[in-house]
Parts: C-alpha cells; sequence; structure tokens
C-alpha cells in the first residue's frame, strides 16, 4: 500500500534534515499549553525508583491544556489532545509516515478492490475486544462511518458524496464493504482518520456533543485517569497485535516546551511526541541516552488569511503578504533548519512525483519587499502619513493570531509581523491558545492567523484544503479544512476529476492546481513540519523505529532494560 512515488523523496528529504540540527516548533497545532500543578518531575523519579517487580510505567510528556482533555470523543476535531486516540482506539489502518505506508490496525490485511474499483472490501481482526469485554462485531464498523455521514460537522474530509462513499455494509460477520459513487483511489488512506468507536455506547449518544468521558476503545492502551499533571493509561492485556510489554503509559502535562525538556534531558520522562525547546536540542544530544528521530510530515504551518475580510479579498496584498515573508530564516532562526520548505502549491513533498517541486524554487513566489511594495502600488493603494498603505481611506490593518506559550511560533510571528510593517502592513497581534486557534479558523472570526493545517495522508485530501466544498461563509463552521473561505470554481473542476482519475491524469490535474493556488495565494506557507521525536534509550529499550516512536504500535513493544 505504498505509495510508489514516495520512496526517494522521503530518503532525501531525511539526509536533508540529518544534515542540520532538529528542531519542534513548540508543540506545533497539535500540543497547547497546560495547568501542571506539582513537581511532576519529583513524582515521576519515586515512581522509577520502585523495586524490581513492580508496574513498569513508561512516562511521556507533552503540552496539553486543560481544553485539550474536555472530552475524548475521537469524532469531534476540537477539545482533545489528537495523539489520545492512536494509544486508546484503533481505526481499519494506521498510516505510517516514516515508511509512507499503511499498517492494518482493525483491518486483518490490505483490502481488496473490485474491477471496475467501486467497491473496496476490507476483511476484519475479529480478535480485537472493546476494553469493557464487549466483542468487536462489523456493526461497530458500519456505526461509526454511518455517524459520519449522518452528521455532516463530523465529515471533515468529505469522505461521502456522490463521488466517493455511498454505502457501507458487511458481508457475513468478518467483512466490510465500501460501496462508492465513482473511482477513488484515496479510500484506503482516508479510512485511517476514522477511528473504530463502540456502537453499543456511541449509539445511545449524539455523536456531535457526546463527551465521551470514560473511553471505551479497542487499542493497546485502556484509559484509567485524569488529573491536572496527567493522562494515565494501563495497558490492553487482550490486545489483538499483542499485548504491550510496559503495566502502565504515563502522559505526563507540562505547561511549556522549555520544561519538558529540561525533564527530558534530567530523565524523568522518557520522550515526547514531538515537542522540545529547540535552543535546549544540542545539549539533549550531547547525551547519548538521548536520541531524535526524525521523518517528514502532512502538517504545513502558514499565514492563514481570512480570503473574504476586507483587504484580504484582494489578490494583491495576499501576494504581498505572500512575498514579505523569507522563509529561508523562519526555518534557521525559528526552526534551525529542522523543518521543510513549503510549497507555495501547498503540497507536501513527501508525496513525490505529484510535488511540483519547482514551485518550491521559483522566485516569483519567493521572498521580495520590492516586489510586495510594487504589487499594492500597482493595485492603488498608497501610504499614509503613518506609512501604513491605504486605499479608500481604509488602512492594511488586521489582527495577527497566533499561538501563545509557543516561544518558537511567538519568535517566528514576531519576524513576519516584523516583516509585513517593513512593506506597509500593519498587524495587532493576539496571542490565543492552541484550541482556540482552531476555533477561529473554523468559524472565520479572524483575519490572520497563523498555524499548521493537517491533513490525510493523500495528495488528493491535501490539496482538497481549496475546494470550495470544505469551506463556508465566516460566521459558519466549515465543513472541513478551508479555513481560508477560498474558492475557485477551476480548481474545484481539477480536484473533481482527479478525484477518480488515474495516476498519470492526476500528476497533471495536481501540477494544475499547485501552479493556482501559489497563483493565488490564499495563505502564505511558512514550512513543512515533519517528525522530529526526542527520546531516551536508558532505561528503555525495543523501540520500533520503523514506525514513530510515540505511536501505539511502537510503545507497545517498549521494553525496561
Amino acid at each position: 500500500m505504498n505509495h510508489g512515488t514516495k520512496k526517494s523523496s522521503i530518503v532525501l528529504l531525511l539526509f536533508i534534515l540529518m544534515a542540520g540540527i532538529v528542531s519542534a516548533c513548540s508543540g506545533g497545532g497539535s500540543s497547547t499549553a497546560a495547568t501542571n500543578k506539582g513537581d511532576a518531575g519529583s513524582s515521576e523519579k519515586k515512581e522509577q525508583a520502585k523495586p524490581s517487580g513492580a508496574l513498569v510505567i513508561y512516562h511521556m510528556s507533552e503540552t496539553i491544556n486543560p481544553e485539550q482533555v474536555t472530552n475524548f470523543n475521537p469524532f469531534l476535531p476540537t477539545g482533545n489532545w489528537g495523539t489520545f486516540f492512536d494509544y486508546v482506539f484503533d481505526p481499519l489502518y494506521f498510516f505510517n509516515p516514516v515508511k509512507g505506508e499503511l499498517l492494518p490496525r482493525l483491518a486483518e490485511k490490505e483490502g481488496a478492490w473490485s474491477g471496475d474499483k467501486k467497491t473496496y472490501t476490507v476483511k476484519l481482526n475479529m480478535k480485537a475486544k472493546w476494553h469493557d469485554g464487549k466483542p468487536f462485531t462489523v456493526d461497530d464498523v458500519i456505526y461509526s462511518f454511518n455517524a459520519i455521514k449522518q452528521n455532516q460537522v463530523l465529515d471533515r474530509y468529505q469522505l461521502w458524496g456522490d463521488q466517493r462513499l455511498k454505502e457501507v455494509s458487511a458481508q457475513g460477520a468478518d467483512t466490510v464493504v465500501f460501496k462508492l459513487g465513482a473511482s477513488f483511489p484515496s479510500l484506503p488512506y482516508y479510512l485511517t482518520t476514522v477511528s473504530i468507536v463502540p456502537k453499543h455506547l456511541f449509539e445511545k449518544e449524539n455523536p456531535t456533543t457526546f463527551l465521551n468521558k470514560t473511553p471505551i476503545g479497542t487499542g493497546p492502551f485502556v484509559f484509567k485517569s485524569l488529573n491536572d499533571s496527567a493522562i494515565v493509561l494501563q495497558k490492553n492485556p487482550e490486545y489483538h497485535l499483542g499485548a504491550p510489554n510496559i503495566d502502565q503509559l504515563y502522559i505526563n502535562r507540562y505547561n511549556n516546551s522549555s520544561t519538558l525538556t529540561l525533564a527530558l534531558e534530567k530523565g524523568d520522562v522518557q520522550a515526547s511526541a514531538g515537542t522540545v525547546a529547540m535552543p535546549n536540542v544540542p545539549k539533549l544530544l550531547e547525551n547519548p541516552a538521548n536520541k531524535m528521530q526524525i521523518f517528514p510530515g502532512l502538517n504545513t504551518f502558514s499565514v492563514i488569511m481570512n480570503n473574504e475580510k476586507p483587504g484580504l479579498n484582494d489578490l494583491a496584498v495576499r501576494k504581498a503578504i505572500q512575498q514579505a515573508i523569507d522563509r529561508p530564516s523562519l526555518i534557521d532562526k525559528g526552526e534551525s533548519n529542522g523543518v521543510f520548505p513549503a510549497n507555495p502549491g501547498f503540497l507536501s513533498s513527501v508525496f513525490g512525483e505529484m510535488t511540483d517541486k519547482k514551485l518550491v524554487e521559483d522566485a516569483s513566489y519567493g521572498y521580495n519587499p520590492k516586489a510586495a511594495i510594487k504589487s499594492l502600488e500597482d493595485a492603488g493603494y498608497k501610504k499614509n502619513a503613518k506609512g501604513i498603505y491605504e486605499k479608500g481611506g481604509k488602512e492594511l490593518s488586521f489582527t495577527y493570531h497566533m499561538a501563545a506559550n509557543a516561544p518558537a511560533q511567538n519568535k517566528e510571528g514576531a519576524m513576519i509581523t516584523a516583516w509585513l510593517k517593513e512593506i506597509g502592513i500593519d498587524t495587532t497581534v493576539k496571542l490565543v491558545t492552541w484550541p482556540e486557534l482552531t476555533k477561529l479558523s473554523m468559524s472565520g472570526d479572524y483575519e490572520l492567523l497563523q498555524n499548521g493545517l493537517s491533513t490525510p495522508p493523500d495528495p488528493q485530501a491535501q490539496l482538497e484544503v481549496f475546494h470550495s466544498k470544505m469551506t463556508a461563509p465566516t460566521g459558519t463552521n466549515t465543513p472541513g479544512l478551508n479555513y481560508m473561505r477560498f474558492k475557485d470554481a477551476e480548481i474545484d473542476k481539477w480536484l473533481d476529476e482527479a478525484s477518480s482519475a488515474d495516476e498519470a491524469k492526476r500528476k497533471e490535474l495536481y501540477y494544475k492546481v499547485q501552479k493556482k493556488v501559489a497563483d493565488l495565494a490564499p495563505m502564505a506557507v511558512m514550512y513543512n513540519v515533519g517528525g522530529h521525536i526526542p527520546y531516551r534509550v536508558d532505561l528503555f529499550t525495543n523501540y520500533n523505529e520503523k514506525v514513530p516512536v510515540f505511536s501505539a504500535l511502537s510503545l507497545k513493544e517498549v521494553k525496561k532494560k
């Protein structure tokens, strides 16, 4: 199930990344500030010092704030820490970004396509069992997909529709049949985005509002408790892919990346899900007990623009913002060369030949403040007494939202707003939490917003960020990731055609989409974020480095030395 075009691209990207000091984006769009009461480090040392025969406790770490533990419903896009679901629930397949492949979770093996490519049949692993002891059934899978169908607000990636899923049904007691309206070769990769939930619990609730405070899954770890300092999970001794070797996964919650990184340096915790304070990385890696796993990713950080807002609905302004950002400086000074150059056409380089890499090097989309100023002046903007461009009495002055308690993001935001000031665009910075950024993005209650967009592992899914079906008017939550409120009829047409096309035709259409996205500048890309995962090897061994080391499939293999 590999993307055949990915392998050489991934190898090249890994080589490039290894050449520099690896860094993190202070938790990125999925990690947020936390309330961390008490001294987590001291309690961790006591637990690690327990005599032989005691519980084997593995200490993870992340910045997880109170707003990310308000619910454990995998259908909901906000109010939770996404990595949690990998430990407690299973999808049918897991996308492994290290190898660019799909791995079975609740599926027994790779699914089978019908001759006309409109039916995909998946045999289930019937050894799976819910944490409450109830049997896992084919009806749980059918319920999970139909819940998304019946509640459009949950269908973030538009899996259902005339040209996509038409029906999900059972074939006997152990097989699920996905029937499509048209050929949709991306389907298996989209299946990784749906955590399968227990029908016997969820059918009693409204899946759009259910908070699922005591989650029951089929995953390798079982929810035990939540407190201000940690999320505590226990091993699932009956996990169908093999029971974890550790008894307890203790996910320590920190309020910032610096404190978290200090805990890693001291050995109080064994890994993070990607958060690390970049200035501390050289010191961290001086110790041979510490390692860093590196792999490409699907998250592109950008200055996201609301294309419906006055000023930002003008291509000349969006183009000027695009040309005002010095991306090499952001990557060097903000990210210590630990991230990938972003494609102005948005498609990540992990997709190999599907990505138009020439756009990354094209100077017309790069840093050019003189061209930015010319773009504004050619469009009729004139500087006022304050040095800010205006037209018709309306200044180019915008509120700029970015994450609080995120040192790297704050540094980069300061660089970007300074560059915008240099070309005559004024900004007022407003710091909010990561979950608040997501809410603002969805509702459109913003002008400029600095954040990452992470998509399913398929080029169709990534480029459909720009499809009009993925957006909604400002004031209404978007059904997908088109937070920019961007619409273009040609891009819609090309993406609709690519959805069911063969590989050669898809490439041709994706190149057209990327070029037009770069030209219309609905957002100003910053960089692409892959995995840069710090972990320790002094107390634990047997990490599976063929998958992300913090993932459920790795942590279930980890053993205490």
